[in-house]
């Protein structure tokens, strides 16, 4: 059964667990090397300004996950190939910056991601 988890994008690299690398912001993580990941989705982060009102304190974490999944929306046939990648056995692994996960789009993401919404 393919494993299917976030972590932050800062995290060890672990070949054999984490198998697909998949870093997803708006902009690529200060100081992360090219090869911590293998694909930078940046189309999977949520907008700047979505971030921006996140960051700013305008908005609420219910809110923003809210505004995320709406945007998500335009990025369903990515968010279906990922899928399918899953389903077929592939591990995937979804990366940002975020420290604290339960508050972080990756893991909004993930469950869309197995959701093949």
């Amino acid at each position: 059964m393919p494993v299917r988890y976030e972590k932050n994008a800062y995290d060890a690299v672990q070949p054999r667990k984490d198998g697909l690398r998949i870093v997803a912001t708006r902009y690529w993580p200060r100081g992360l090397t090219k090869v911590a990941a293998d694909l930078y989705l940046r189309d999977l982060s949520p907008s700047a300004e979505l971030l921006s009102a996140r960051q700013g304190g305008e908005i609420t974490w219910r809110e923003f996950a809210k505004q995320y999944r709406a945007e998500m929306s335009g990025q369903r046939s990515l968010i279906r190939t990922l899928n399918w990648m899953h389903k077929r056995g592939d591990t995937l692994t979804v990366l940002c910056a975020c420290e604290q996960p339960t508050r972080c789009h990756r893991r909004i993401l993930a469950a869309l991601i197995e959701r093949g919404a």
